[in-house]
């Protein structure tokens, strides 16, 4: 299941770049019933090219369900919040436990890391938004170091280089972590809510939405197509399966 239907990505369009239902040259009635999950092919035919959308990946998004083999050293830990939850993932290496957000409920995850307190843990956020950070504090007391995206630097551990990409929009600041190694069959990329599999996070300005996008298409969507995106919400994805299929690109 995506984090987004068909709707959700129309009225991110619509709310972020401050389009009314006459700009988009159809009645506030339809565009009601669009916003509310009502599917017209026509009106989306007409109304996604102004909004800078793909208007046959959106009819067709119902259908998308990205196919993505996780890794064995990747673990996901979901919590309650909206329809999906929100994700939380662990990269463990030989000698680390690289914890990305912690969702807004860590006690399970938290357990995890504890029956491996031989490796070193480090929480490093995507953004700061408070369905990825509620646990911070639970980490602190357990002398966690916890790595902000103002702060996060290229590193190496173990065999894999890490590398910080900005995603800033949907939060700014935002980052994202780029895990590469020879010993990997794909890149790994972690996303927060920059992008979802066939949406993006939503913006709170048109200027936001407008730092949003670039950086989504140049740090994201140029790595390479098998590079697996974990996403605060809803299932991996790659960046070919979203080139393919996202209505935003």
């Amino acid at each position: 299941m995506l984090e987004d239907d068909f709707n959700d990505v129309l009225g991110k369009a619509i709310r972020r770049l401050g389009i009314s239902s006459s700009d988009l040259e159809i009645s506030e009635r339809s565009l009601s019933k669009l916003l509310a999950g009502e599917m017209n092919e026509d009106f989306i035919k007409k109304t996604a090219p102004l909004l800078n959308l793909n208007a046959e990946k959106l009819i067709q998004l119902k259908n998308y369900s990205p196919a993505v083999t996780a890794p064995d050293f990747l673990h996901t830990y979901v919590s309650p919040y909206g329809h999906l939850g929100v994700n939380a993932f662990v990269v463990e290496t030989s000698s680390y436990l690289l914890i990305f957000d912690t969702g807004t409920d860590s006690e399970d995850l938290l357990k995890w890391i504890s029956e491996r307190s031989e490796k070193t843990a480090l929480l490093y956020i995507t953004h700061d938004h408070a369905d990825h950070t509620a646990g911070v504090h639970e980490f602190k007391k357990r002398e966690i170091t916890v790595i902000y995206p103002e702060n996060a630097t290229d590193q190496v551990y173990d065999n894999f280089f890490f590398k910080c990409l900005d995603v800033a929009g949907h939060c700014s600041p935002a980052t994202a972590y780029l895990l590469e190694s020879s010993t990997l069959e794909s890149p790994l990329c972690i996303v927060g809510d920059a992008v979802f599999a066939g949406s993006i996070g939503g913006c709170k300005s048109t200027h936001a939405y407008s730092i949003a996008i670039p950086n989504i298409k140049e740090n994201l969507l140029t790595l390479p197509l098998d590079t697996i995106l974990c996403s605060g919400h809803g299932p991996l994805t790659t960046v070919g399966q979203e080139l393919e299929n996202n209505p935003f690109f």
